[in-house]
């Protein structure tokens, strides 16, 4: 296969215009990562989502471009190339277990990643107690003053007559 040709697929405000060509590689000297798939009870599907007929692979261009690759089994459907960014190359690699391709490309896998669902570190361990409606408020009004939030004022407080 000599070349590929990429399209872009701009949408206007008038709905989707033409492909426009916006490059091309030659995927005999560019890196291919096929698509992962997973059972789904009747049939091995793509991880991708590009529904029960649709697949998708990516490719690393000998020039450093990131060209992704998706196309379906439905009869008459074509097939499409389109440059993406290194993020979306990213999330695709690590969406279809091809963790050695983004340690090569992007460096060393985080241990973990996912939203932190704790807020801040502890500072230590969790106490609490109940204070009269004027002890609170003088403890928030000596807090406003010192700039400083609530619990760190109660910290000090406590650390000072100890």
């Amino acid at each position: 296969m000599p070349r590929v040709n990429v399209f872009a697929y701009p949408i206007s405000e008038y709905g989707q215009d033409g492909p426009q060509l916006v490059g091309w590689f030659n995927p005999d000297s560019a890196i291919k990562y096929d698509e992962g798939t997973r059972w789904d009870g009747n049939n091995n599907v793509s991880v991708n989502p590009v529904g029960q007929f649709g697949h998708q692979a990516l490719y690393r261009t000998k020039g450093g471009r990131w060209v992704l690759n998706t196309w379906s089994q439905w009869e008459g459907s074509e097939g499409k190339y389109e440059f993406v960014d290194d993020a979306t190359a990213k999330d695709w690699l690590l969406r279809n277990d091809e963790d050695d391709a983004v340690e090569q490309w992007f460096g060393e896998l985080e241990e973990e990643a996912g939203p932190n669902l704790g807020g801040r570190p502890a500072v230590g361990t969790k106490v609490e107690t109940r204070l009269p409606d004027d002890v609170l408020a003088a403890l928030d009004e000596r807090a406003k003053a010192e700039g400083i939030p609530r619990a760190e004022m109660i910290r000090r407080l406590v650390a000072a007559s100890l």
